[in-house]
């Protein structure tokens, strides 16, 4: 995909940055339009630079950049809407997301669902959320995410016989096939088995319960891990080791 050598009051959301000689940033945009994209950002780190906007965290901006190469130049860039982060949970939180956007999607092209979801999270992680509203949250950007990508999961039936999920009974989960009705024993303590009771809860977005909003963390988890093959998340590690 080819973009135009300028493209004027695009709304992104940065997903990082990093520091680029001197002076200027290397920033990775998510954009309504035109998804993922690499711009260079020449000046921003002087005090007295309008490109400094750019490091508000959590901010809906306007941006206008230019350039046909695959490292393109930011020319202005102003916040249209700011959602502040009250919380080391929340913040954590959009580090996991902006962080999943890059190892996931590829540059240049657009989700516009995904960058709506994204906006919702933001959103919602901008009021007083708990830990159970933050999971609901990231499971409903997670399964947009691989909806959206082309790895939807099928929350409402087996993927063996076709029948509806059943609250009563146990199913194994596989993220390349789905989920598989298991016979009444074993495994049911496998961490790979879940009710179908949480299931259905995570399909109908209703994490109320710890046991489901575990059982969805880990499914997610699951699918997500499969398809990133190993480009694995480095917040893992990072909340691992504190």
């Amino acid at each position: 995909m080819i973009l135009a050598k300028r493209v004027s009051l695009e709304p992104a959301f940065v997903l990082h940055t990093r520091p680029f000689k001197e002076t200027s940033l290397l920033i990775d945009i998510f954009t309504k339009s035109l998804g993922r994209i690499n711009l260079v950002a020449k000046g921003a780190k002087k005090p007295k630079s309008s490109l400094r906007t750019v490091l508000t965290p959590c901010s809906m901006f306007s941006i206008s950049f230019s350039g046909r190469g695959e490292l393109k130049n930011l020319n202005t860039c102003e916040i249209v809407e700011h959602y502040p982060l009250k919380s080391p949970l929340t913040l954590t939180a959009i580090v996991y997301v902006n962080e999943l956007l890059m190892k996931s999607t590829e540059r240049d092209d657009p989700h516009d669902k995904i960058f709506k979801q994204y906006q919702l999270v933001c959103e919602g992680l901008s009021k007083d959320v708990d830990q159970a509203r933050t999971e609901v949250l990231l499971r409903e950007f997670e399964l947009v995410l691989l909806q959206e990508l082309g790895y939807g999961i099928d929350l409402r039936f087996d993927s063996m016989t076709g029948k509806k999920i059943k609250s009563e009974q146990t199913y194994s989960f596989e993220p390349n096939l789905g989920f598989v009705q298991q016979a009444d024993n074993p495994e049911k303590n496998n961490d790979y088995v879940f009710s179908g009771q949480d299931i259905i809860n995570l399909s109908e977005g209703d994490l109320t319960e710890h046991r489901t909003r575990k059982a969805s963390k880990t499914i997610m988890r699951l699918a997500l891990d499969f398809h990133l093959g190993n480009r694995s998340l480095n917040i893992r590690k990072y909340l691992s080791s504190n």
